[in-house]
């Protein structure tokens, strides 16, 4: 070992106390010794793989080489059946003199000692004595096969690799796959293996391996070989040369070991005491935390290990053990699976709540023996010691065989896939039963149609949700937005006619024979007769699904991640996870909410979350961030995922500003609907082929030549295809090579990447509180580290507060009633969905959990923050999951009062910048020189005035408002700085019938070629200035006009409409930076609330109160340009006088 007389760094002796017998690694390739040790401060057995290092070039390639093999490896281990079979390595430590790789004790390689290996032979003689030994070889195939699947190759099996405590116990574990490699890699030749290999290596080769270790360890080429039967001899023949030409994966070697180890079972021949057992990293780091359902967060190690001692300590617990020695303790609360280490010391592997129906209790004995619930293994070890004969053997214990139990799925994977299947489950209610009329009409191409009755299909719709068929028929057409969105179908199955559809036309409705019919245009022959109204399927949207369903399927197995999504406090980061690619310190000029978040975000959690109140600067904290990640850390890869391909754009735009001069390859996922001939990935794809032209590349095959220049300058279409397929591969080579990847929660490249086993060191997902769980769980399932960004107080997921009232018990219930059947019609949709839909109805008590994390899995980002805002109020200790940055650089301090003093409790504050900064905009005549200015018409309730309000197909226009907007815009000029910058102006409305309206006027008053708009740009420099405000979430102006458009004489949120949502109007009301225009009537809105809380305290709706209040305020303020100006105007929207 090292000395520390020599070691300027921390020795690892100072970590470590080793034991005296050391092993060398396997031959060839890196020289290596594996040698015991036992942490100095927890007791905890580790085994370390210790390499002498060199003083040259060679340590870094070394500490390269290990790095990518463990990056690689990370989801594998991530999974809790993975952890089982193979070594869990902790981290990478080093002093001056070695590099070690710290492992958690597997027990010593299978090469073992001379002595060992006679014992071996020895039982592997009568097939009884071989029955562990290939249950033990199917642990290895498991471990292999979650490899494969994840894309490695292992490349080192050998007995060099596999790691057991002793030849009678099933606790084989696969190691050695430090520098494994992905199938994806490049430059493999120059690499190099730690391990012995120097043949070709393969998926095929790494079975060949294992059967060849297999065949090593029965000693099958010996003098006294032990007699197979004949199916040990058909598998060890089929791994040593498996199947070339047909499939031969991880599930067929599981399967045709699992006929070994069946037909080897076929064949084959005191009160006192005390129970010592400790929990191990895995259960302490959630499991143990989520049986006190929140009351103790899992950081808090001794609370929550004395929770489990008195649970344990329970006069009910009782214990079970399976005929293959899996022990099981189960108490009313909990079921806590125990893994036997030592006959007198046991770990608790995994623990979850107890449910009706996982145990009866008549299938466990009373145990009789107190249990001693240590704190790590070192005391465990002193605990036995002291008891000396009262140490209970575990081995001893329950003659009772019980069958072994699977372990169970997390209710939150059950509420995921619940998302996405009541997604697709309430289309059902958007298929009408009709009847299509003869003989009414004879306008060619019209179709007649009226509505069936239908009692029972009307009470299903009821107990759903949903108005009757004639009514919700009649309701959404009226609000047809023209379009061909309509179809027939002969049947109300979700998945697709045999028959071709026909498309069709709303037009319009007339009274027919006493019905109301309804009349549709179409170019194809509809044959009458009675069928169904159906809106057109939806293509896109179903591929959207099965991509969030595969993507929740690949984590099903990722206990801790789903947790995390639920609850981050319930799960503690594993340490190993610190160590990729930490940030530096926090970069100076950060204010002191982005430093607290920053170091944070350094230290670690299992999901960090930063909420980004408007103009706050999320954009810069995650550009610094991925700067300071890469600048420490150049080989780290890095996954931006967001809900909205605006974000990504812009986001794209900052980090090549960042990170200009540098050399990393930033790679951005467009939209699918984009043109490849137009995409920017194919012009980086032509860029990078034109340097490696034959003028750079001599070295080029002739063929090679002859693909590019038929990529670059093809003449007609066959050269265009050939060079088609060119750029696509380029295209992705250009996304697995890069270190920063953006792409929508949704991208089909996210589900590519998890099939392929891709893994990055951080997913960084912006605009999180857009996202539901089921959109967010593959981009979080592809990093190793997870950072979420986003602002629940804006714009929630889509249609969240419809989708929450699915989850309502009888609703729910309804959905469910013939789901499978309903799904079962959808093609290549996961076998898991039925599988999990069945488990749900038939067990009650799973459903009643599952409808309730599903609720919360809707706003995922909303549930966290807000539980961590109570547990704050509730402690007085700020959370270590949740920062708020509260410093806004964008809003001038009036308007940023305003909004601060609405959404955010007044903790929103205008930085420095914000409030030295020149004023960009100058108004004249009817508009004063305020930097809020309301333009307030009078309420409808108080004009001679039959409407202010017209309704568009689903939407809504006032023309009142548009008139005032366009007449506001007379009297705006831009301050254009020294620079030359243009300021930006945006006109923006919540509704899009007042957006299409506004359009028309104003796009005939920009100016071209300069696209500018009574001098002003437009702020995303493409020439357009109209917007919605939902869709101007993340972008600002300089400017901003809004038309809020509702006036009526309604009360509550029928009056109101959009206003009534506080997450959206402070979408509105934070766009602008130093001027916002707002058209509306506050008269109107006060009345609003007052009709429905005449107590002024305006229960969901008080926000408005607080908002008008505040510009109420704000207008007794002197100074004009500090304060908020009301102009009030007639109802034609001139200003009185």
């Amino acid at each position: 070992m090292s000395k520390p007389s020599r070691a300027a760094k921390p020795t690892l002796d100072s970590r470590f106390s080793f034991a005296g017998s050391s092993f060398h690694g396997a031959p060839g390739g890196w020289t290596s010794l594996l040698t015991p040790a036992t942490g100095i401060q927890d007791g905890e057995e580790y085994l370390l793989r210790l390499f002498k290092k060199t003083g040259s070039a060679l340590d870094t390639d070394l500490r390269n080489l290990i790095g990518r093999g463990l990056r690689r490896i990370r989801r594998v281990l991530s999974s809790r059946q993975a952890q089982d079979v193979l070594v869990s390595v902790i981290e990478v430590v080093e002093d001056d003199d070695e590099i070690g790789i710290l492992m958690l004790d597997p027990g010593r390689p299978l090469r073992g000692s001379a002595q060992g290996n006679r014992g071996r032979q020895d039982q592997y003689l009568v097939s009884s004595g071989r029955l562990v030994f290939w249950r033990n070889m199917v642990r290895v195939a498991r471990a292999l096969a979650f490899c494969h699947d994840a894309g490695i190759v292992h490349g080192s099996v050998s007995i060099h690799t596999i790691f057991s405590h002793g030849d009678n116990r099933e606790d084989y574990r696969l190691g050695g796959y430090e520098t494994c490699v992905h199938i994806a890699d490049t430059g493999l030749a120059g690499t190099g293996k730690l391990g012995q290999a120097s043949h070709a290596i393969s998926f095929r080769q790494d079975w060949i391996d294992l059967g060849q270790t297999a065949s090593e360890l029965l000693n099958i080429d010996a003098a006294q070989s032990p007699a197979l039967l004949s199916i040990e001899r058909r598998i060890l023949e089929r791994l040593s040369n498996p199947p070339q030409f047909q499939l031969y994966d991880g599930r067929i070697v599981l399967r045709e070991l699992a006929e070994v180890v069946e037909e080897l079972e076929r064949v084959g021949s005191s009160a006192d005491a005390e129970l010592v057992l400790y929990p191990s990293r895995q259960a302490l780091q959630s499991d143990l935390a989520l049986l006190t359902s929140g009351a103790i967060p899992a950081s808090d190690v001794e609370a929550v290990l004395a929770f489990v001692e008195r649970d344990l300590h329970a006069p009910t617990t009782r214990l079970a053990v399976s005929d293959r020695g899996a022990v099981r303790i189960v108490t009313d609360l909990a079921i806590y699976t125990i893994e036997i280490d030592d006959p007198k010391i046991a770990t608790i592997r995994d623990a979850h709540k107890r449910r009706p129906g996982d145990w009866s209790v008549y299938d466990a004995d009373d145990l009789t023996h107190r249990i001693y619930l240590a704190r790590n293994r070192s005391d465990s070890n002193n605990r036995v010691r002291w008891l000396g004969p009262a140490a209970k053997n575990w081995t001893e214990l329950g003659s009772r065989g019980l069958p072994a139990v699977a372990g169970n799925d997390s209710p939150i994977w059950y509420a995921l896939i619940l998302l996405e299947a009541f997604s697709l489950l309430r289309e059902q209610f958007r298929f009408y039963p009709i009847e299509v009329l003869t003989g009414v009409k004879n306008d060619r191409g019209m179709v007649w149609v009226v509505p069936v009755a239908d009692p029972d299909l009307d009470a299903r719709r009821a107990n759903a949700g949903f108005k009757p068929v004639a009514e919700s028929m009649a309701r959404e057409l009226s609000n047809d937005d023209g379009r061909a969105n309509w179809t027939f179908s002969r049947s109300n199955s979700l998945g697709s006619d045999r028959e071709r559809a026909p498309q069709l036309n709303f037009e319009g409705t007339e009274v027919i024979a006493g019905k109301k019919a309804y009349a549709f245009t179409t170019g194809d022959v509809v044959v009458p007769d009675s069928c169904y109204l159906r809106p057109r399927r939806d293509s896109g949207f179903e591929r959207a699904v099965r991509r969030r369903l595969q993507n929740i399927v690949a984590a099903r197995s990722n206990v801790e991640l789903l947790r995390a999504l639920d609850d981050p406090a319930q799960v503690l980061m594993d340490d190993a996870l610190r160590e990729v690619a930490t940030p530096g310190p926090v970069p100076e000029g950060m204010d002191q909410s982005k430093s607290a978040a920053w170091n944070a975000i350094r230290e670690g959690q299992s999901i960090n979350m930063v909420v980004g109140p408007p103009g706050v600067g999320k954009t810069y904290l995650i550009s610094n961030l991925v700067k300071s990640i890469l600048s420490l850390a150049p080989d780290a890869r890095i996954l931006i995922a967001a809900q909205n391909h605006d974000t990504l754009v812009h986001m794209e735009d900052e980090l090549e500003k960042e990170l200009r001069g540098s050399s990393q390859i930033i790679v951005r996922i467009e939209r699918t609907q984009t043109e490849e001939k137009d995409s920017v990935m194919r012009g980086r794809s032509r860029d990078l082929l034109q340097s490696v032209s034959p003028q750079g590349a001599t070295a080029l095959m002739s063929n090679q030549v002859r693909q590019i220049k038929h990529a670059l300058d093809p003449v007609d279409a066959s050269e265009r295809a050939a060079g088609d397929r060119v750029h696509r591969d380029t295209e992705n080579l250009l996304v697995r090579s890069s270190d920063i990847t953006l792409a929508t929660t949704s991208s089909y490249v996210i589900e590519e990447m998890i099939a392929d086993g891709d893994q990055f060191d951080w997913t960084i997902v912006e605009e999180a509180a857009r996202a539901n769980g089921a959109e967010m769980i593959g981009a979080l399932l592809l990093g190793n580290r997870r950072l979420l960004i986003g602002d629940h107080k804006q714009l929630s997921p889509f249609d969240h507060v419809e989708r929450q009232k699915m989850y309502d018990g009888a609703r729910a219930a309804e959905l469910l009633r013939d789901a499978r059947t309903k799904l079962g019609a959808i093609n290549d949709l996961p076998s898991e969905v039925d599988e999990a839909l069945q488990l749900i109805s038939e067990d009650q008590d799973l459903l009643k959990d599952v409808l309730a994390i599903s609720a919360r899995m809707e706003e995922p980002f909303g549930s966290i923050a807000l539980r961590e805002g109570y547990r704050e109020k509730a402690t007085g200790g700020a959370s270590r999951f949740v920062n708020t940055l509260l410093e806004q650089s964008r809003m001038h301090p009036a308007i940023c009062q305003i909004v601060s003093n609405t959404f955010y409790g007044g903790e929103l504050m205008p930085s420095d910048r914000v409030i030295t900064r020149t004023p960009a905009v100058v108004s004249h005549g009817i508009l004063p020189n305020a930097p809020v200015v309301i333009m307030n018409l009078p309420p409808l309730s108080k004009v001679d005035r039959p409407a202010f309000e017209a309704r568009v197909g689903r939407s809504i226009r006032n023309d009142v408002e548009a008139k005032v907007i366009l007449n506001a815009l007379k009297h705006l000029g831009p301050v254009v700085v020294d620079d030359g910058r243009l300021p930006t102006l945006a006109v923006l409305s919540p509704y899009k019938a007042q957006v299409d309206h506004l359009k028309r006027s104003i796009d005939r008053q920009i100016k071209q070629p300069a696209g500018t708009l009574q001098g002003f740009a437009s702020p995303r420099g493409d020439g357009h200035f109209v917007f919605t405000s939902d869709s101007f979430q993340g972008s600002e102006a300089d400017v901003v006009l809004a038309s809020l458009v509702r006036n009526n004489q309604l009360v509550g949120s029928r009056a109101l409409g959009f206003m009534r949502n506080p997450q959206r109007v402070n979408v509105l009301m934070s766009r602008a930076r130093h001027k916002l225009i707002v058209v509306s009537s506050l008269e109107f809105v006060e009345d609003a609330v007052d009709g429905v809380y005449p107590d002024r305290l305006g229960g969901e709706l008080s926000f408005l109160i607080t908002m008008v209040g505040e510009l109420r305020r704000l207008s007794l303020i002197a100074d004009v340009e500090q304060s908020v100006r009301i102009v009030d105007l007639d109802s034609n929207g001139a200003v009185k006088l």
